[in-house]
């Protein structure tokens, strides 16, 4: 599940209160309006001491601060991932895949930190060996496993869940064929699969085979069972036929007994363009993503680069590649939104410019709320006021229009204050 786009809305390097008060105004109200998107009010450059001044006094929030606009994979990876654990059994992580349509999924330790993955490749190379002609077959797995795996019924189990190697054995034989085959091996590293065959039940559970699975869900007789208590057997009733039984019984690992145990993986803050190429010659064309001390954040996959190729952008204050961070060209350039002259900055997509001969760009955010019928919270409606007040000087004719003024007043009607009185708050915090 991906969180919403994150659209920064970024001033001029070396910002003035104009340009800090119209990106906060400006991603404030977006969010007002916008039903999908995250507009985040940035900074490329320090914020002055008079800025900060007039932001503490009004206790409005500190943009974020960026001097590089190149994309990064925390900005674009698919983040709420599934996991797994280590021990979880391949049926389990089989069926989880199947149903949730997964192309690859992160493993986690006791400690949930990322350790491997699986792929269905991974899972298609271990069907192919279930199906190798050998009746001789080597797992590692636990008792309660190979019951979850089967649906079965643990009728016994000695070893208190412990993790044990052991040869998957198919008991199609007549029991002295059985005997033969099994000084092949040491009794304790078998793990028999025989349907009703009472011979070879008792067999197996008087040489001390480590579990021995019941097929067709035959049941033993009491004299085993007991037999296999005093001998230390495991028993395990399933209700499929010997080879289905034996086939989920290999399935029944751990899951990490198949993993890929050394993937590719990314940071969190690393550019895009500077791992694309790992993303698409990996396995699955996804890699995953971690933070420093190795927990899992996300997934990074070759669709999100495609879709999520260039950061969107906002330009407030400024509109020239002088005056904005680096990989501005390298970014999609929503708006832009100014009080001076159109610079350099030149887009190939559909770009909404708005410049308009004001002493502020704080007077045309206040527009933007006043035409979207947006009424400001306090805090940003004498922010924005304040933006003007200072950019044109404290009000001075030759830097003030009428519609300065005009968005002023509105502003501190706004939020409950005269506007030349706010004007002389403002002097008094700036020169204290």
């Amino acid at each position: 599940m991906r969180s919403a786009k994150h659209i920064f809305v970024i001033g001029r390097k070396n910002p003035d209160l104009d340009s800090i008060a119209s990106c906060i105004g400006y991603a404030y109200l977006k969010n007002k309006i916008s039903n999908s998107n995250e507009y985040i009010a940035c900074a490329s450059g320090s914020i002055n001491v008079e800025t900060q001044k007039v932001l503490s006094y009004l206790g409005a929030p500190l943009p974020n601060f960026i001097t590089n606009l190149n994309l990064k994979v925390c900005d674009i990876m698919t983040q709420n991932i599934i996991t797994v654990e280590k021990n979880a059994p391949i049926t389990d992580v089989f069926k989880l895949m199947l149903k949730k349509d997964l192309r690859i999924v992160p493993i986690v330790d006791e400690e949930n930190k990322f350790c491997g993955s699986i792929d269905m490749l991974d899972i298609a190379r271990k069907s192919i060996s279930a199906i190798i002609p050998d009746i001789f077959r080597k797992i590692k797995t636990k008792v309660s496993l190979i019951a979850k795996s089967l649906d079965g019924k643990i009728l016994n189990d000695p070893f208190s869940d412990e993790e044990f190697v052991a040869n998957v054995i198919l008991g199609t034989m007549d029991a002295d064929s059985f005997l033969e085959e099994i000084q092949n091996f040491d009794p304790q590293n078998v793990i028999l699969i025989v349907a009703n065959r009472h011979d070879i039940q008792k067999k197996a559970v008087e040489i001390g085979v480590k579990c021995l699975i019941i097929s067709n869900n035959a049941k033993p007789s009491k004299d085993i069972i007991d037999l296999a208590k005093k001998n230390q057997v495991a028993i395990i009733l399933s209700s499929y036929g010997s080879f289905a039984t034996a086939g989920l019984v290999e399935w029944s690992a751990p899951i990490f007994t198949i993993a890929d145990k050394n993937p590719s993986t990314v940071q969190e803050g690393e550019f895009v363009k500077d791992i694309k190429e790992k993303v698409y010659s990996s396995k699955n064309r996804a890699i995953v993503v971690l933070n420093p001390f190795g927990n899992i954040l996300g997934i990074i996959t070759r669709t999100d680069i495609i879709k999520y190729s260039k950061r969107q952008v906002i330009l407030i204050d400024h509109s020239d590649s002088v005056n904005a961070p680096e990989g501005i060209f390298e970014s999609e350039v929503l708006e832009i939104i100014d009080h001076h002259r159109l610079g350099d900055i030149k887009t190939p997509n559909l770009t909404r410019y708005r410049i308009e001969p004001f002493g502020a760009t704080a007077t045309i955010i206040a527009d933007e709320f006043f035409k979207n019928n947006v009424i400001p919270e306090k805090k940003i409606a004498l922010l924005l006021a304040s933006g003007i007040i200072v950019n044109t000087l404290f009000l001075q004719p030759d830097k003030t229009c009428d519609y300065d003024l005009k968005m002023l007043q509105w502003l501190c009607e706004k939020a409950s204050i005269d506007y030349q009185t706010f004007s002389l708050q403002i002097r008094n915090i700036i020169n204290t």
